[in-house]
C-alpha cells in the first residue's frame, strides 16, 4: 500500500516512522527535503520515500493519505485534493479539526457528505492510564489530571494562537476534551478556560468523577491520581521526556492508530457529537 504525507513537522518525524511498516511506497513532497535529512534518525526510511514535485501526478497511486497541516489549512486541502480523481481509501488527518468547533462541524459534515473515510489523531485512547479508567466499572472512583506544559517562546506559532486553532486548550486541552467524551464524563460540574489555564472536573453516569488541570509553565510536567494516589509523575500524558528522545514517542501509539484505522468502517456520528461536546465546553467559559 502507498501512503500520501503531506506535513514537513509532525508528518515526518510524528507519522513516517509509524507508516513504514505498512508503506510500500510513501510519497513527500520534494520541497520536503530539506526538513527530512536534518533529522538522521529518518534517513533508515529513505528506501521507501518517493520524492514528487506535482501531486496531481501521482495521487492515482495513493491508497492512504496522511494530513499534518494547521487546522485552517486540512479543510482546504481536501477540497482541492478530492476534485483529482483518486482511489484513497482512507484520511487521517489531525486534531482539533477545524479552528473551532463551528468550523469542525463543516468539515465533518462536508466528508461524511462526500462519503469520505476519515479519522482524527487523538492517541491517548492507546496509553495503559487510559485503559484502566476504561476497566474500572466502580462506582466513586476519583480520576485527576494536571498537565503543565513548558511554553517555548515561539509565541507567534499557530500552536498558542486560539483564534487559529492552537493556544493551551484548542491544541492541547483538545486531547482530554476527546478522553471526557469518550469515557463519558459528561457531567460537567466546573469549568475554567483563559489562555494559559484550563481546570475541569466532570463526572459519568456512575458517580465517578475527574479533574483535569492544564496550564503553561516554564517546565514540563505531567501527574496522574487515582482515587488521590499518584499513579503516575511523568513529563506529558506519554511518560517520556520527547525533546531528548531520538524517536518521538508518539510514533508508537499513532502506528496502533493507523492499524486499526486502515479498515475501519467510520461511524459517521461519532466525531460530529464529539465536536457539539466540545463546543459545550467552550461556551460554559471561555476567553480568547
Amino acid at each position: 500500500m502507498n501512503f500520501l504525507v503531506i506535513g514537513s513537522g509532525f508528518g515526518l518525524y510524528g507519522y513516517l516512522p509509524a507508516i513504514s511498516i505498512y508503506s510500500k511506497k510513501i510519497y513527500l513532497n520534494e520541497k520536503y527535503k530539506k526538513f527530512f535529512f536534518k533529522r538522521k534518525e529518518l534517513t533508515k526510511y529513505l528506501n521507501k520515500i518517493i520524492w514528487y514535485r506535482d501531486q496531481k501526478k501521482i495521487i492515482k497511486y495513493i491508497d492512504y493519505l496522511i494530513i499534518a497541516q494547521r487546522p485552517q489549512d486540512q479543510f482546504k486541502l481536501i477540497k482541492n485534493l478530492i476534485k483529482t480523481k483518486n482511489k484513497i481509501k482512507h484520511f487521517f488527518l489531525e486534531k482539533p479539526i477545524g479552528i473551532n468547533p463551528n468550523k469542525s462541524k463543516l468539515f465533518i459534515k462536508f466528508l461524511n457528505k462526500k462519503k469520505i473515510k476519515y479519522s482524527f489523531g487523538f492517541i491517548l485512547s492507546y496509553l495503559n492510564w487510559y485503559k484502566f479508567i476504561k476497566t474500572k466499572n466502580k462506582k466513586y472512583q476519583s480520576f485527576n489530571f494536571f498537565w503543565q506544559i513548558r511554553k517555548k517562546n515561539d509565541n507567534k506559532s499557530w500552536k498558542y494562537q486560539s483564534l487559529k486553532g492552537g493556544g493551551l486548550f484548542r491544541f492541547y486541552g483538545i486531547h482530554f476534551v476527546k478522553v471526557l467524551f469518550d469515557l463519558n464524563f459528561k457531567n460537567i460540574k466546573q469549568n475554567k478556560i483563559s489562555k494559559r489555564l484550563w481546570k475541569i472536573k466532570a463526572s459519568d453516569k456512575r458517580n465517578n468523577s475527574i479533574s483535569i488541570e492544564l496550564k503553561f509553565a516554564n517546565k514540563d510536567k505531567f501527574t496522574y491520581k487515582f482515587n488521590n494516589s499518584i499513579k503516575i509523575s511523568s513529563f506529558n500524558p506519554f511518560c517520556k521526556n520527547i525533546s531528548k528522545l531520538k524517536i518521538d514517542p508518539r510514533c508508537l501509539y499513532i502506528k496502533k492508530y493507523i492499524k486499526d484505522n486502515l479498515n475501519k468502517r467510520i461511524i459517521k456520528n461519532e466525531y460530529f457529537d464529539f465536536v457539539k461536546f466540545w463546543k459545550k465546553i467552550e461556551l460554559s467559559n471561555y476567553e480568547s
